[in-house]
């Protein structure tokens, strides 16, 4: 047992006193390239203008001033009249996803869009793009990231990635619905950690 012992101690020592070890950072050439189709939004005109004519009907004066379109929604940013209340538009929320035929039967308004004076109605697109964590690690905002715990979270309704730098998070608690996509997420964490450290 005593010689059985010291073999597997020689096996599993890897770090020896006064021998130091370069990283060699693994190659991006690792992750697949394959990327999906992109996402079916259907008619966007067609979606904007019925935003707008049901707005009307409400008594909301509105135009719709951009698209944005991310791999999971689509974003129609409207111009609202001044003297507006916010509130009254973030109520009609069921008759814009009624209007709109929306797949999951829901929108989501935000209001107003943060450093914007504009209202984002997001409407979900109808397939979904899948986000390639590659293209996400590849990107310059990542390359440009001065942390070492900065890592993806995918890309936001304008399509831009999200990287958050885990050291100014409050906490690591990852939440969500059941097939939301959490085990993901943090093999993308570990992932990218892996890839710059």
């Amino acid at each position: 047992p005593a010689a059985r012992e010291s073999i597997i101690a020689d096996a599993l020592v890897q770090n020896v006193a006064g021998q130091s070890k370069i990283w060699k950072y693994p190659p991006l050439s690792l992750l697949s390239d394959k990327v999906g189709s992109p996402a079916e939004r259907g008619d966007v005109k067609r979606s904007a203008a019925i935003i707008e004519k049901t707005l009307d009907s409400f008594g909301i004066q509105a135009r719709v001033a951009e698209v944005n379109g991310g791999p999971a929604v689509t974003q129609y940013a409207l111009e609202i009249s001044a003297g507006t209340k916010i509130s009254k538009i973030a109520n009609l929320q069921h008759d814009l996803a009624l209007a709109l035929a929306t797949p999951t039967g829901t929108v989501r308004i935000e209001a107003p869009i943060p450093g914007k004076s504009l209202v984002g109605i997001e409407v979900p697109n109808r397939s979904l793009e899948i986000v390639g964590l590659k293209q996400v690690l590849a990107s310059d905002e990542m390359r440009k990231h001065k942390s070492k715990l900065a890592v993806t979270l995918g890309r936001d309704t304008s399509s831009k990635p999200i990287i958050v730098d885990l050291d100014r998070m409050p906490h690591v608690l990852i939440a969500g619905t059941t097939g939301s996509g959490k085990s993901i997420m943090l093999n993308a964490v570990i992932t990218s950690l892996l890839f710059r450290n």
